[in-house]
């Protein structure tokens, strides 16, 4: 409570200072400001008139986008001239700027594409590097990623060569937002610390703040919360101390984003409330929008739906004032999402196919399937089966679809990547038969030293050639064996799980349509087996992904069935993890057998035992884990239950991993059991 108070206490100071700072500035910029405007309006047409609105927009920019987008139209309007080209490109690339910031990315796109041409023509290099930049940005922001890192590398070799350190750290931080697009996050990761360590080296402290919490962003992805907060507070301190009023409202929509996910709700509500004050001042609409929908979700987490909803249509009010198709359709879909838990199923189809037609307008095909996926949940909860059917099949289409694009992705990237290798293989060797020949012409060794020296680098060559493609090979291998176990995992739940979903809504349409038919029973039958059969095929999926092999993963499964299954019972449990299990990881099988036993042992503890608590421990020693299961129930006569399946199954799962399991157990008095994991 005292820290909560103390961070109210610290961020009401900030964001009076900010309004005190900003009343300060606005009176300290009039005079300047009226001094100006007479300049502009005393000689039309004239360079200093438009050097005086050139300036006038940069004095606006910070405290009124608006009025600074308002100087700048008037600026271009001027007829271009050579004596202030350099300025009128400054202004287009600002304009252009401005305008992404309000989601208008096509005239962003018009205006930096106008002040490349001039650029371009007049030589002005470090406008070329901002116009580039510009580009890029608003092709990240409409998904055209390929097009926005074809800027960036056109971008990259000027900075370069201008030795502008804090440029070239500007373009190593958006290639690793193009890398975050694509889902690339150790690409990301490593172009965002790249970024990092040269605006240090050139101390741009407002930089660095950015690259730091991007790096917050990529450890939020990866689930490293405390990394995600330590880079992200430490971002926040330096933004704050160089009163960069964007980035630290980003800090704050990041930091409720990671509170969220530890579902800490109180201090991430907090968080987005304070991203709005800076995003509100600053007339960043956009941004605004996408906070008003954060803080939709969250009340979406907290089953509020009224308050989520009046949260979405505020995410859409201000959507629509910026035209934002792209944030139109997550408004829409947010709103649908809030009117079908409040059971008006009618408008949370409406809005589902509001969100479709934005999401297609944007070519967001994701966004497209999930409302298919959720309005066929909607029709079946209805018991319109037949719409339900009809939604569930475009929605298995199109994730289909979807499917083999991301596969056909990532055989071109793969034939690109062995290209060029290939064409790396061939440079390094020719290197080396330069650096063969410049010794040879240099010192001017007898023909015999050169064959000699020739003789053993070919050797030294042929090594290292060969090590090299032995770890390449390995790499490839382990990728292999990683697609193969990603395939496997999708396949089981595209195809199997899709058929298993069409079989339990066609079983429930038949009797829907039949009630009174013989064969209804039978039905009944195989709806209850395919709703059991699409459990266990989520389980199995679950334990084929590699990107569960984290123990991390598992215990969250563990903590999450725990939940679904004593909670309806009202039975208290207890779950202790030690923090020395972090880091560890198990294969396939010990991750899987680990689990059903688990599994196996919760429910015999939710069923049979009657009990009122269960308390469950996980811990290491050495080189192994420790597991054990105690309730307060009433206990069995294990010799009665030694022919039963469930105490053979686990003793059968304990052994194919090479596990130990006991259990103690008296009539009366609650069982215990126990099992021990090697982890290596």
């Amino acid at each position: 409570m005292f820290f909560a108070r103390y961070s109210f206490l610290k961020y009401s100071v900030l964001i009076f200072l900010f309004v005190a700072g900003y009343t300060f500035c606005l009176y300290a910029q009039q005079t300047k400001v009226d001094s100006l405007l007479v300049i502009a309006q005393e000689n039309k047409g004239d360079v200093s008139s438009f050097r005086a609105f050139k300036e006038l927009g940069g004095l606006s920019e910070k405290n009124d986008a608006r009025q600074a987008m308002r100087y700048y139209h008037h600026a271009i309007e001027f007829p271009f001239r050579t004596v202030y080209a350099k300025e009128f490109v400054q202004v287009c690339n600002s304009l252009g700027e401005l305008y992404h910031n309000t989601g208008q990315y096509d005239s962003s796109l018009l205006l930096y594409r106008q002040g490349m041409s001039l650029a371009q023509k007049f030589n002005l290099s470090n406008e070329i590097v901002n116009a580039y930049k510009g580009i890029s940005l608003n092709y990240i922001r409409q998904s055209q990623i390929d097009s926005a890192r074809l800027y960036l590398n056109l971008a990259l070799p000027i900075s370069i060569q201008l030795q502008d350190f804090s440029m070239q750290a500007d373009i190593y931080n958006n290639l690793g937002n193009v890398s975050l697009e694509e889902s690339k996050y150790p690409e990301a990761l490593t172009q965002f610390i790249k970024a990092a360590n040269i605006y240090e080296k050139a101390h741009d402290a407002d930089g660095l703040g950015k690259a730091l919490v991007n790096i917050g962003n990529i450890e939020n992805i990866l689930d490293h919360y405390e990394k995600a907060l330590d880079y992200t507070k430490r971002a926040l301190r330096i933004s704050e101390e160089n009163n960069s009023y964007a980035n630290i409202a980003y800090c704050h929509r990041l930091l409720a984003r990671i509170y969220r996910k530890q579902k800490n709700y109180d201090q991430a509500l907090n968080e987005y409330q304070q991203a709005i004050t800076f995003y509100h001042k600053r007339s960043d609409r956009r941004n605004e929008s996408e906070t008003y929908q954060g803080i939709g979700n969250i009340y979406y987490d907290l089953k509020q739906y009224k308050e989520a909803l009046r949260m979405h249509e505020k995410s859409l009010e201000i959507a629509h004032s910026i035209s934002s198709p792209s944030q139109m359709a997550y408004s829409y879909s947010g709103i649908g999402f809030s009117w079908r838990e409040l059971k008006n199923f009618n408008k949370a189809v409406a809005y589902f196919d509001s969100s479709i037609l934005k999401a297609r307008e944007v070519k967001n095909r994701y966004l497209v399937m999930d409302a298919y996926e959720v309005k066929s949940a909607i029709y079946a909860e209805q018991k319109n089966y037949s719409e339900a059917l009809k939604f569930h099949q475009l929605f298995s289409g199109l994730r289909d679809s979807l499917t083999q694009d991301e596969n056909r992705q990532a055989t071109e990237e793969l034939e690109a990547r062995y290209q060029n290798e290939k064409k790396q293989d061939q440079i390094e060797l020719l290197q080396k038969d330069r650096q063969l020949k410049n010794i040879s012409l240099r010192q001017g060794r007898t023909v015999q030293t050169a064959m000699v020296i020739a003789f053993l680098l070919i050797i030294v060559i042929g090594v290292l050639i060969f090590n090299r493609n032995k770890m390449i090979n390995q790499a490839k291998r382990q990728m292999e064996i990683e697609r193969v176990r990603n395939q496997i995992a999708r396949d089981l739940h595209d195809d199997m799980g899709s058929t298993l979903s069409s079989i339990n809504i066609i079983s429930q349409l038949a009797i829907k349509e039949n009630p009174s038919s013989p064969f209804a029973r039978y039905l009944q039958r195989i709806g209850e087996q395919s709703s059991k059969m699409m459990e266990s095929m989520a389980d199995m999926v679950w334990s084929i992904n590699p990107d569960n092999d984290t123990l991390q993963k598992t215990v969250a499964r563990m903590k999450e069935f725990s939940a679904e299954i004593l909670e309806p019972k009202n039975v208290n449990y207890q779950f202790e993890v030690e923090e020395s299990l972090n880091g560890a990881t198990l294969d396939v099988a010990k991750r899987k057998n680990l689990f059903l036993v688990f599994k196996e042992a919760v429910n015999n503890a939710a069923k049979y035992s009657e009990g009122t608590s269960v308390q469950i421990h996980i811990s290491r020693s050495g080189n192994e884990l420790h597991l054990s299961v105690q309730d307060n129930g009433k206990g069995f006569d294990p010799a009665k239950a030694q022919n039963g399946n469930g105490l053979r199954n686990m003793k059968t799962r304990a052994s194919e991993i090479n596990a130990s399991l006991s259990m103690e157990t008296v009539p009366g008095a609650g069982t215990t059991l126990w099992m021990n994991v090697p982890l290596t």
